[in-house]
């Protein structure tokens, strides 16, 4: 990430990691989006206007003065099961953060490319200059369609 792109104080990294963390926890073989280092992807994608970055910075500062009053113990010293409890809070008091939050806690995770080796997804080849694909081809659905689920039924 660039220089430019770096809105977030390392406190705010860290909690970040931490909450994220919580929204797709490790599972098995896959790491926890934190762990992945999708907090940087989410970093870029709060930058990206204005608008997102007041939203992500005021968010996180509500997360942070949360946990802080809940034995002002700060997130990352909860139990899990607090987390989740302050998570749900947050969500109800600002779902407008929440729902970005998440949205971009997926787009990360899911784009990536140890996440695509983990769960068996092997990325089409571009095709060739020139070549124009067919459209609506249901095949290319077929390799998603014949797999085993890999997220787990919460």
């Amino acid at each position: 990430m660039s220089e430019a792109k770096q809105i977030f104080s390392p406190a705010q990294r860290s909690l970040l990691t931490g909450v994220i963390n919580r929204i797709i926890p490790a599972n098995g073989k896959l790491p926890g989006a934190g762990t992945l280092g999708i907090a940087a992807f989410i970093e870029d994608a709060a930058s990206a206007t204005p608008n997102l970055t007041r939203l992500f910075n005021h968010g996180l500062t509500q997360v942070a003065v949360a946990a802080g009053q809940n034995s002002y113990q700060g997130f990352e010293n909860l139990s899990d099961t607090a987390k989740d409890d302050l998570l749900r809070t947050i969500e109800a008091a600002d779902p407008v953060f929440f729902d970005q939050l998440v949205l971009q806690t997926y787009n990360g995770y899911y784009t990536n490319p140890e996440v695509f080796e983990l769960i068996g997804y092997a990325a089409p080849k571009p095709a060739p200059p020139g070549a124009h694909p067919e459209l609506l081809d249901v095949s290319l659905l077929d390799q998603q369609r014949n797999r085993e689920p890999f997220w787990k039924k919460v």
